[in-house]
């Protein structure tokens, strides 16, 4: 074992730390601040070793390390053009600001949806300037989530988390999508349609695949894989693939649509095509953002509780940096009736 220096003298350094403890320089000084990327038991070493030497802290170091820096990162993965264009995150990032507003904590966002981005966050975390962090991009995984894994700073997911390797590491808050999607195609079914089609949004999205998983049990019998397809979750994107399933089969009579923008796309392209809308096609959106009320017919959709999830997500980590476990809480969903069914 590596000898210590003898303890109080002037020439213990954080690389003396560093070399007793057996981790690098900047591990050990990351230990010291308190760092969420660093263990317990690395943190614990790096303690031992600090009594060892007689190493001590500075003022600015022993204040990180009590510390709190009173702001919580919202990361973003996403480019920040869906950040901007898709109303969910406003939704979501209302209700974090409105469950953080009665303290002192801060929101911050944080865009890492490139390499150099995430490094920069990583930084960000490693110097402790957030007590916590809550990921708002659908997508659970990644170096970013298996890097705040390991550490000890709360994370808060916007998304499930059953089955996956963060369950019991990190707090979660998503909506029953399964459930969602249950009751838009039973509601189909009960209105007699035969035909119906699904333009959903991309599958590697947990939501889009958890949609098709309701859409698949309500319309059992009945739903056909040919009238399925998964496209981007924007207006313009609805309407070209409404138009190509239109071409292939023009005796559809429903519409499940993953989002409120695909809807109105694909309304579009009904209407270009001589359909109406609900006389000829039945259109069920997924949201219950502003557009489906002003929309044309007014449509009838799946609200999600996104609001609800971003104050929840706030509450969720403020508790665990007070020190309680993570918890997981899923919403339930609810069918909007208005006028194109």
């Amino acid at each position: 074992m590596p000898r210590a220096p003898r303890p109080g003298r002037p020439s213990v350094t954080i690389g003396d730390v560093a070399r007793v403890a057996g981790v690098s320089r900047a591990t050990a000084s990351r230990a010291l601040n308190d760092s969420p990327l660093v263990t317990e038991e690395t943190k614990g070493r790096v303690r031992d070793a600090v009594r060892e030497t007689g190493f001590v802290m500075n003022a600015q170091g022993r204040a990180l390390a009590v510390g709190r820096a009173e702001s919580v990162a919202i990361l973003v993965t996403e480019p920040l053009d869906e950040l901007f264009q898709d109303p969910t995150y406003a939704s979501i990032l209302r209700g974090i600001t409105e469950g953080l507003a009665e303290t002192p904590t801060l929101p911050i966002l944080l865009q890492a949806s490139s390499d150099a981005e995430h490094r920069r966050a990583l930084r960000h975390f490693e110097r402790h300037t957030v007590d916590a962090v809550i990921d708002i991009s659908p997508y659970v995984g990644g170096d970013m989530l298996e890097a705040l894994k390991g550490g000890t700073l709360p994370v808060v997911l916007c998304g499930q988390l059953e089955g996956q390797p963060y369950e019991g590491i990190f707090a979660s808050v998503f909506a029953d999508d399964v459930r969602g999607a249950r009751l838009a195609g039973a509601r189909m079914a009960e209105r007699g349609r035969r035909r119906v089609a699904v333009i959903n949004g991309p599958l590697d999205n947990p939501a889009a695949a958890d949609r098709l998983v309701g859409y698949r049990q309500a319309l059992d019998g009945i739903f056909d894989d040919d009238l399925s397809v998964s496209t981007g979750w924007d207006s313009s994107s609805g309407f070209d693939a409404m138009r190509r399933l239109l071409e292939a089969h023009p005796d559809i009579d429903g519409l499940l649509a993953g989002s409120d923008r695909i809807a109105v796309g694909a309304i579009a392209a009904l209407e270009l095509a001589g359909r109406s809308v609900p006389r000829d096609v039945s259109v069920i959106g997924f949201d219950d953002h502003a557009v489906a009320a002003t929309s044309t017919p007014p449509l009838t959709t799946v609200r999600q509780p996104m609001r609800d999830e971003g104050r929840i997500a706030a509450e969720l980590a403020l508790a665990m940096v007070d020190g309680e476990p993570p918890r997981t809480v899923v919403l339930e969903m609810e069918l909007i009736e208005r006028a194109s069914v």
